[in-house]
């Protein structure tokens, strides 16, 4: 796992990456992070998939341009969806991923923002992540609270990786425990 240094000045990337639909509660994302981002008196680049929106996702991503565009200082990049590899950089390009899905089995972005050093905020959905990680999904303030935190938390990556290890540990002895 990558050390980043925590985040200071300039520009905060944050993303929200995943398939644009209801269920990942991208516009709470995007509240957030605007939220974020003033709080911290930061412009801010949102960074989100595109490509691949489902079940009234187009909608979803008219509203959140709606919501951003011509704000001073905010920028939403529709990132193309991409391979595995190119979109491990890209996640690695943030500061924080928000990922305050309303369900989830598992969530690889936030495992992939682990991967790359980059902390996320998630909702309980995500049950694998650190408690310290985790946000209301119908909390706005909060998840922009909790994204606060882990851009000033030197450990909070490490603790993501702990968490992710744990989690994978737990899962390889239930699944040899069923074929055993």
């Amino acid at each position: 796992m990558p050390l980043r240094p925590l985040y200071r000045s300039g520009t905060l990337r944050i993303g929200a990456f995943g398939a644009t639909r209801p269920l990942k509660n991208f516009m709470s994302a995007a509240g957030a992070a605007l939220e974020i981002s003033r709080s911290l008196k930061a412009d801010l680049e949102l960074w989100v998939s595109a490509g691949r929106t489902e079940g009234g996702g187009d909608g979803i991503l008219r509203a959140a341009h709606a919501m951003l565009d011509g704000v001073p200082g905010v920028r939403l990049v529709e990132n193309g969806w991409q391979p595995w590899p190119k979109f491990r950089r890209s996640v690695g390009h943030m500061h924080l991923l928000l990922q305050p899905s309303y369900t989830e089995s598992f969530n690889m972005v936030t495992a992939d923002g682990v991967a790359e050093g980059v902390p996320s905020v998630v909702s309980e959905a995500v049950d694998w992540a650190p408690e310290h990680w985790k946000a209301s999904s119908d909390d706005v303030l909060d998840i922009a609270r909790v994204g606060g935190h882990l851009l000033n938390d030197p450990n909070a990556a490490a603790d993501g990786l702990e968490a992710l290890e744990h989690h994978n540990c737990d899962g390889l002895k239930a699944w040899l425990d069923f074929i055993n």
